[in-house]
């Protein structure tokens, strides 16, 4: 038996996606689904993500400030239908507000060297979230929320299975279940259309990878500006370090979802995360962290755990 044969979970991405509030509304893909659940199987998994973001940018006609702390448990289902076509769904529940991570992670980037950006300026385990445009306050935000996000629903077809390489078409539709005063959802309808494909080429070693694109219907914030397309990828690879642990290196990115700024926190972003896995029996657990890339297009550290288990 190679180490991959092990493999239960559905996908061996890292399970994150860009935790900018301003985001969380936006039928932005999570990383999705390779391996389906055969006909009549389940599959179901948590992720927790916990990010800090610390942004003050300005410009002639612009000021944004985000100093804010998101933990988002998203909780997310397939089943299938046949061997190769499987229904999904995925629900999030975010807070978005002041929290604890902020001495943490002056210490993290002090001590791997990372940019500190504006972080030491800002008040310490506080929160606020407000945007100024053209000398309108489009909104101002000091009271931390939580509550659910928006209902994910979809279909998934196998569109590759094989003994190394598989791949997956999926179309989501996202629902109005969040609230944008929570930074929890967006008011609107959206809809996502995702192909990913993993490929091992070697006994330890594979790649995989991903391409979207989102349609956006007019969402309550900032919907001036909100684009109605967001064009998003991944790239990752992944080794079996040993027979239960897998460690991994991926890179996604997604286009702006603002037009009409010039702040970097409302345009393209691209992110590294780096982690791994173990698995035992018919359960996997994963961790990593996160890292902008593009400094200040997204959040500056983001910790990421997961746990899937197919039945």
């Amino acid at each position: 038996m190679t180490p991959a044969a092990g493999v239960h979970a559905a996908t061996p991405a890292l399970p994150t996606r860009d935790q900018n509030p301003l985001l969380a509304g936006l039928s932005l893909p999570m990383p999705g689904a390779t391996r389906l659940p055969k006909a009549g199987d389940w599959e179901l998994s948590a992720a927790f993500n916990w990010g800090s973001s610390a942004i003050v940018e300005q410009n002639a006609n612009e000021t944004l400030i985000v100093d804010a702390e998101t933990r988002e448990l998203r909780v997310r289902g397939a089943w299938g239908l046949t061997d190769r076509l499987a229904v999904q769904w995925q629900l999030p529940y975010r807070y978005t507000g002041a929290g604890v991570l902020d001495s943490f992670i002056d210490g993290w980037h002090d001590f791997f060297g990372l940019p500190e950006g504006k972080r030491k300026n800002l008040p310490r385990d506080q929160f606020r979230i407000g945007y100024e445009r053209n000398d309108v306050v489009e909104f101002d935000a000091d009271t931390s929320s939580q509550g659910l996000g928006d209902l994910s629903l979809g279909l998934a077809y196998a569109i590759a299975v094989g003994d190394r390489t598989h791949a997956t078409v999926a179309v989501d539709l996202e629902l109005p279940t969040g609230e944008d005063e929570r930074f929890s959802g967006n008011g609107a309808v959206d809809l996502s259309v995702l192909l990913a494909a993993e490929h091992r080429f070697h006994e330890r070693w594979t790649t995989y990878g991903q391409v979207g694109v989102s349609w956006l219907d007019e969402g309550d914030l900032l919907p001036d500006q909100q684009r109605s397309l967001i064009a998003s990828g991944l790239l990752g690879i992944a080794f079996d370090a040993w027979r239960a642990v897998r460690l991994n290196v991926q890179v996604d990115a997604h286009s702006g979802a603002y037009d009409d700024s010039e702040i970097d926190y409302l345009g393209d972003a691209v992110i590294l995360t780096v982690g791994g896995s173990i698995r035992f029996a018919t359960w996997q657990l994963e961790l990593g962290v996160s890292e902008d890339i593009l400094v200040d297009a997204s959040p500056d550290v983001v910790f990421i755990f997961g746990v899937s288990r197919r039945y």
